[in-house]
């Protein structure tokens, strides 16, 4: 098996991150550029730079991946948008561009008021957010410099004699501290599988640290940085950090005094769940800004300044949500601009990172053709209500059309039924009878003989009963918008759809993607042939 290669992945000044390829270099520079766009959460068209010896360490185009070895620098030099970052939105999904599809009608994504949805992205200046998510694989730092140093003695000393290291309390105090920095950058709140990843690539990266006798040569490791890190988070308590306070015992409900009782923690990899606010920004001064948004969002042409308050209200409005779990209608009155085209998107990108449109129409797009073939060997009822759903794609001639009917067939696939995700009306009186029923789905407005996809008069999105988005053109594009206000509110998926969220999560997003249900896992099989 081929060694680890790790690579510095520089996206602009002071913009840089390292890359683990856990499985040596790529045969090819496609297989590279893959990998950085997998690992490091990018989008758009890019080429690879690398640092050449031959002229002076200059940068020069990376045409062979035999060019570059272990520790190498390689510069992204974005194509499309200039001065693009990662995980920025550089397609715009309402253009040809925006999805691999063969059928160029993108256009028809766009929603009445709305532009390209370029999200919006995070400055390091304005908001103490997350950057990044959990890494495929994670990487070890470079400890302080006398823990390194020792680390580096023995390692030789292992590869020479196999000695493995008895660090003493002083050497694994301070290891057991630079990994709790690292992992915090990321995440408070691990799983046991990611303890595990953790402590795998420690032994992996000082094979010295080895424990003999040790099943996996790391579980003393494992335990000790689990103990650590939940020192760490009462340290963080202690000092206001609302991501752990959210769980104080304080904030338990009446006669609830368990610690483990209801605790708040991302459940969907979010990457930002509960920040802090923005230095030298305080409750008051954010809700002052709150304040001065209602009158903001009502001007005409003013999206842009909009767009910055709402970037450096976030973690007040994020605070909010978790710790107090609003009604709709209450949260929609204090932040109505949280439910425009342009915010849900960026919203889902402050909480996630990823980019909602772009990466949601082109997964739906790349597994389009793998989705038929598994809906064409599904039998009995379930295979022929996905047939009937999937008739209407040769009767129009459009791609949001297709996009519907795979949406719908698959919630069939998984055994759930697409009218509660979708819900159809030929009237608007029909409509408001149903609306006050509806806790959380999607409405679509029809002229009386139309056809799936055509002479809609509206598709609106309802949560608790109320219309929180309308006139969004196309149930894909309602569909995406859905997901983005589930993450937006932290709402649950609703019991009778959780299968067909979770694939939309977890495998067209790409959002703990590793961890599945036998269900979604067999699906994730059968799209990977």
């Amino acid at each position: 098996m081929a060694s680890p290669v790790m690579l510095r992945i520089i996206f602009g000044e002071n913009d840089s991150q390292r890359l683990v390829l856990s499985n040596g270099m790529p045969e090819s520079v496609s297989e590279l550029v893959q990998e950085i766009q997998r690992q490091c959460a990018v989008s758009g068209d890019f080429r690879l730079q690398f640092m050449d010896p031959e002229f002076g360490n200059e940068f020069t185009n990376l045409v062979s991946t035999s060019d570059i070895q272990h520790k190498s620098s390689i510069k992204v030099i974005f194509k499309s948008v200039a001065n693009a970052t990662p995980n920025d939105s550089t397609v715009c999904p309402f253009s040809s561009t925006a999805t691999t599809s063969s059928q160029d009608d993108s256009s028809s994504l766009s929603s009445p008021g709305s532009s390209c949805d370029t999200d919006i992205l995070s400055s390091p200046a304005s908001t103490s957010s997350r950057t990044t998510a959990w890494p495929l694989v994670f990487s070890i730092p470079r400890f302080s410099y006398d823990a390194q140093l020792q680390l580096d003695r023995a390692n030789k000393a292992f590869i020479e004699t196999g000695a493995f290291l008895n660090p003493s309390i002083a050497l694994k105090s301070a290891i057991l501290d630079g990994l709790t920095e690292a992992i915090v950058q990321h995440k408070v709140y691990l799983s046991d599988r990611e303890f595990d990843e953790v402590a795998q690539a420690l032994v992996t990266a000082h094979p010295c640290l080895k424990e003999p006798g040790s099943a996996t040569g790391y579980g003393g490791w494992k335990t000790s940085l689990k103990y650590k890190l939940a020192n760490y988070r009462t340290k963080l308590r202690q000092i206001g950090c609302p991501e752990v306070t959210v769980n104080s015992l304080k904030h338990k409900p009446d006669g609830k005094c368990s610690p483990a009782y209801g605790v708040k923690k991302p459940k969907k990899a979010e990457v930002n769940y509960c920040p802090t606010y923005p230095a030298g920004e305080t409750a008051e001064t954010l809700e002052q800004m709150r304040v001065a948004l209602l009158s903001e969002v009502k001007k005409r042409n003013n999206e842009q300044k909009v767009a910055q308050m709402m970037e450096m209200t976030f973690a007040l409005r994020r605070q909010e949500v978790v710790q107090e779990a609003p009604m709709i209608a209450e949260f929609k009155t204090r932040w109505p601009a949280v439910f425009h085209v342009r915010e849900v998107s960026a919203e889902f990108k402050r909480i996630t990172t990823i980019p909602l449109l772009p990466k949601f129409f082109s997964a739906l797009d790349n597994h389009s053709a793998n989705l038929m073939k598994a809906f064409s060997k599904k039998g009995g009822e379930p295979g022929r209500k996905i047939r009937t759903i999937i008739a209407a794609i040769t009767k129009a001639d459009n791609i949001q059309v297709k996009r519907e009917c795979i949406l719908k067939a698959l919630c069939v696939y998984l055994n759930e039924d697409p009218e509660k995700l979708v819900k159809e009306y030929l009237d608007t009186e029909d409509s408001e009878i149903a609306l006050a029923e509806t806790v959380i789905g999607i409405s679509v407005i029809l002229h009386e003989g139309a056809e799936p996809g055509e002479n809609v008069e509206n598709v609106s999105i309802i949560l608790e009963g109320i219309e929180v988005m309308s006139e969004l053109d196309n149930v894909p594009f309602a569909v995406a918008m859905l997901l983005g206000i589930i993450y937006t509110m932290n709402l649950n998926y609703p019991q009778e759809l959780k299968y067909f969220f979770e694939v939309l999560q977890k495998i067209f997003l790409e959002l703990d993607g590793s961890k599945l249900s036998n269900k979604v896992q067999v699906l994730k099989t059968l799209l990977s042939r």
